[in-house]
């Protein structure tokens, strides 16, 4: 894939995407995978080969955007995408007003922006889950802090990658 020049876009490094698709397993078959703060698009490209049929990703970056077009069109995998450049928030509201629902929404900020709380807030409030679905948030973020923001998500899994702290809520 192609990867970005600079430190603006981060992407999710294949030790943590080995976690995450080992952990969903075949779960992801068939699945509808929404993507927030895309960057390069290696989560949904890596959804997609392992046999989801749909993402969406979202992301305010025209670097970001560029690049998530150049890996579609690599892996030939930009038919079964929606790419959307907007704000994750305004998506969020948009969405959620339109009554959109997903299988597992992908979710890796920027670590400086600080806005965990603010997103696991819009996320549940929005209602995007699918019965068997899965939120999974990357980033630097203390446990405590995600029950106090929004009390009607429950951690399924938590794993530690270095200073990086992933979750998967359920």
């Amino acid at each position: 894939l192609f990867s970005p020049r600079g430190t603006l876009i981060r992407p999710t490094s294949d030790r943590i995407k080995e976690f995450i698709f080992d952990y969903l397993g075949r779960k992801i078959e068939n699945a509808s995978v929404l993507d927030l703060f895309s960057g390069t698009g290696n989560l949904s490209i890596e959804a997609l080969s392992r046999g989801a049929d749909l993402a969406i990703l979202v992301d305010k970056s025209k670097e970001a955007i560029r690049l998530i077009y150049r890996n579609l069109e690599l892996t030939k995998l930009l038919s079964q995408c929606q790419v959307i450049h907007q704000d994750v928030f305004r998506f969020l509201k948009i969405a959620a007003s339109n009554g959109s629902r997903f299988d597992y929404i992908f979710a890796d900020p920027p670590y400086s922006a600080n806005i965990y709380g603010d997103l696991i807030d819009a996320i549940g409030k929005g209602n995007f889950l699918n019965k068997r679905g899965i939120n999974l948030f990357i980033g630097k973020f203390t446990v405590h802090g995600l029950f106090i923001v929004n009390q009607s998500i429950n951690r399924s899994i938590g794993k530690n990658f270095g200073k990086n702290l992933k979750h998967l809520f359920r």
